[in-house]
């Protein structure tokens, strides 16, 4: 009951200073219970969350970041077939689903698709749960209100969709228009989130600091967008990654510098960059000649120069001396340890 008053005072909150109006009359206004699922979508929501565990080799590049065991949600969106957010399974040796009876279901990771950050698990044993249906990510309109619902939660949370800003992850992820939802929730890993009529139109990524850029500081939620999987879906599921050349990455993550540039925090593992000498601490000036103003910008370029294996240059400087760095592009999926399963 707590959280809903809290959740109701923060629409209304919003509300208000969007539209510049009191905040007396706004949270009047309010309504002071939020709208709830119908009981056949409600139902397939609850049965069509199940819990999603998964374990790494101790070895493998990304144990130290993300974890060598992980625990989070997916979403039931075949007879045999989990969608869920990709970090949880990357490098995974191994995977275990558990639904909402407790019944332990033993998987295998399909597809990771780092350009979505999705993944998708298949199960090895019929799953006997209804599919979730796919929405319509795009043609939310503003200020929806969705219910988020993740691993062992008795009931779905409502989310407002505040704004689709574009999210850029230091790890070399860009999401041009992502579901950005208030108030921030805890359960957000992997978990759904869904329309009026129980369709699934985002899974669970990260908890963000700031929903709405410099505009109102605001802790939420960043949910991908379904429909990033719905073209690539068929692909997914046949080979396991998307059809064509794999898109660039190089290995580096990075942030912004108050002075310019941007800061390398971490360099992966047999990357290219750690091949080519880069290092924790080094500023990455300009790439191709053109200054590296932000995230966002860094990664767009970075595709304009071509598909993995495209060779390129960056402007690197390193305790106050700067140097050209040649180096060639790669597929990420091909110097991470592939997934048992793919």
């Amino acid at each position: 009951m707590a959280y809903r008053l809290l959740t109701i005072v923060l629409f209304g909150l919003l509300s208000y200073t969007l539209s510049g109006a009191q905040p007396a009359d706004r949270l009047q206004a309010f309504p002071r219970q939020q709208p709830s699922l119908q009981p056949e979508p409600l139902q397939r929501v609850m049965q069509g969350v199940v819990a999603v565990q998964s374990r790494s080799d101790a070895e493998a590049n990304t144990a130290r970041s993300l974890g060598q065991r992980r625990m989070g949600s997916g979403v039931v969106i075949g007879p045999d077939l989990v969608v869920t957010v990709g970090y949880l399974l990357i490098e995974a040796e191994s995977v275990d689903l558990i639904d909402r009876q407790g019944r332990r279901i033993p998987g295998q990771v399909r597809a990771v698709d780092y350009a979505s950050g999705l993944g998708l698990i298949r199960a090895l044993v019929p799953l006997r749960l209804d599919s979730v249906p796919l929405g319509d990510s795009d043609a939310l309109p503003a200020s929806s209100t969705l219910w988020t619902l993740g691993q062992n939660e008795p009931e779905p949370t409502p989310l407002a969709l505040v704004s689709r800003k574009t999210f850029a992850g230091s790890w070399e992820y860009l999401l041009e228009t992502p579901l950005m939802t208030l108030p921030a929730v805890n359960n957000w890993s992997g978990a759904g989130l869904f329309d009026t009529q129980g369709r699934l139109v985002g899974i669970g990524s990260l908890l963000v600091q700031d929903v709405y850029g410099d505009k109102l500081p605001l802790p939420g939620n960043l949910f991908v967008p379904v429909n990033l999987l719905k073209d690539p879906l068929p692909d997914l599921i046949q080979s396991g990654k998307r059809a064509g050349p794999a898109a660039p990455w190089l290995g580096i993550s990075s942030q912004p510098l108050p002075t310019g540039g941007l800061g390398v925090l971490r360099v992966s593992p047999d990357s290219p960059a750690a091949q080519a000498g880069i290092a924790v601490g080094d500023t990455l000036v300009a790439m191709q000649g053109q200054t590296l103003q932000d995230l966002p910008n860094f990664y767009r370029l970075l595709r304009t120069l071509g598909p993995a294996g495209s060779r390129l240059t960056l402007t690197v400087r390193s305790q106050g001396l700067t140097r050209e760095v040649e180096l060639f592009s790669a597929d990420r999926a091909a110097v991470l340890k592939r997934p048992s399963g793919i």
